[in-house]
């Protein structure tokens, strides 16, 4: 059935549809189930206000089919023809005429229309920004799919970056992939993503977290809190990119069912929070370049039993292996100058309190190693490696 008569049949079966744009979305989706673009752009003629003016009108003419359509192309970055198609189906099914030659010329519609067919209909689901890297999406605006793929283009624009928090709350996505092209992945972009299983990460990720606090939460009036990129998330196991040589903090806390990570080589830091309650972590593949773990990095890792850090790690920080109730034993290289800041103990012990910690937890290491001299401090158990 054409389009306008669809419309048609709404407006006539439910004449309150207009007024209630929720009933409407609902009515679109049991009329246009598989037609997610369709549906966006009939949308978007609905939330620009222009079928409240068609409604008004005795005649389409011609100058204002161009307003109409202008306005919905540029407001939502969608191509002319497009818009065109959907304001003039509006237009039928509320029975008003079009003046002849209204109609706008299709230019060449052919080839190019395909090309861009993909990247405009990934872009109906996003509000983005331009910035000298390519678009930043910032606002996800379409209904969540079990599985959802973040275009790498809109139209002819390369997307660049996922900006913070464009996905918090989308608890109906389960898989996410993200196409090749993207360079950062923003703060809480995926944040309490409660279904979120799966992640495919591309080559050309650069950055998992960013230094722009916007949208994340102040602690105690002065720090901002950065929220994590796959916080709150279901996610199984991840392999981050060779590419990656950023991940930010709090980027995994509280992934309960998270069981493997394997960390991009490059990586020097695992900075703080990181893993942070991720209550069914076991295997850790850690970055060859790592230098330092961060405050409370594993801290409630109950399923961590063993740890093997490579060499050239320096500092191990306050509250890094706290509450991580199964770790038997911890490999701590020669390259370890500092433990615990310096202090070993403190608010948070390094691997937690003596009652916290298994009953065999043993610190492996060389003789007259610091993690040796450390561990006889703090009385712990140490054995050569």
């Amino acid at each position: 059935m054409e389009d306008h008569r669809v419309l048609a049949r709404i407006i006539k079966d439910y004449p309150d549809a207009l007024s209630d744009r929720k009933k409407l979305q609902a009515l679109f989706l049991d009329f246009f189930p598989e037609e997610r673009l369709k549906r966006n752009i009939l949308l978007m003629v609905y939330d620009d206000g222009i079928v409240q003016e068609i409604q008004k009108m005795a005649r389409m003419d011609r100058i204002s089919l161009h307003r109409f359509v202008r306005s919905v192309s540029q407001g939502y970055g969608i191509r002319e023809e497009s818009a065109e198609e959907a304001v003039l189906a509006w237009t039928a099914a509320l029975g008003v005429a079009v003046e002849p030659d209204t109609v706008l010329d299709d230019g060449d519609g052919g080839a190019d229309a395909v090309d861009e067919a993909a990247g405009e209909a990934g872009g109906l689901s996003y509000e983005y920004e331009e910035t000298p890297r390519g678009l930043k999406l910032t606002r996800f605006i379409d209904f969540d799919d079990e599985v959802v793929t973040v275009p790498g283009r809109i139209g002819q624009k390369k997307v660049s970056e996922i900006g913070n928090h464009v996905f918090k709350g989308c608890v109906g996505i389960e898989k996410i992939i993200l196409s090749e092209g993207i360079e950062v992945v923003g703060n809480g972009a995926f944040l309490n993503c409660k279904e979120l299983k799966e992640v495919v990460l591309p080559g050309t990720l650069k950055r998992i977290g960013t230094a722009d606090p916007s949208g994340c939460p102040k602690i105690l009036g002065t720090m901002t809190k950065l929220d994590g990129a796959f916080e709150y998330t279901a996610i199984e196991s991840i392999e981050i990119p060779d590419s990656v040589k950023y991940v930010g903090e709090y980027t995994f806390a509280g992934c309960e069912k998270l069981r493997r990570v394997v960390m991009p080589p490059g990586l020097d830091d695992i900075k703080d929070n990181t893993f942070r309650w991720c209550k069914s972590l076991q295997d850790i593949v850690f970055p060859r370049m790592l230098e330092r773990i961060g405050r409370e990095a594993f801290e409630g890792c109950e399923s961590l039993k063993e740890v093997v850090l490579p060499e050239g790690v320096a500092g191990i920080e306050e509250g890094a292996f706290a509450g991580c109730r199964s770790l038997e034993s911890i490999y701590i290289p020669d390259s370890v100058v500092e433990i615990g800041g310096g202090r070993g103990s403190g608010f948070i012990q390094t691997f937690g309190q003596p009652d916290d910690r298994h009953p065999d937890f043993t610190i492996l290491c060389h003789a007259g190693s610091y993690a040796m001299s450390y561990a006889r401090k703090q009385q712990i158990r140490c054995a050569k490696a």
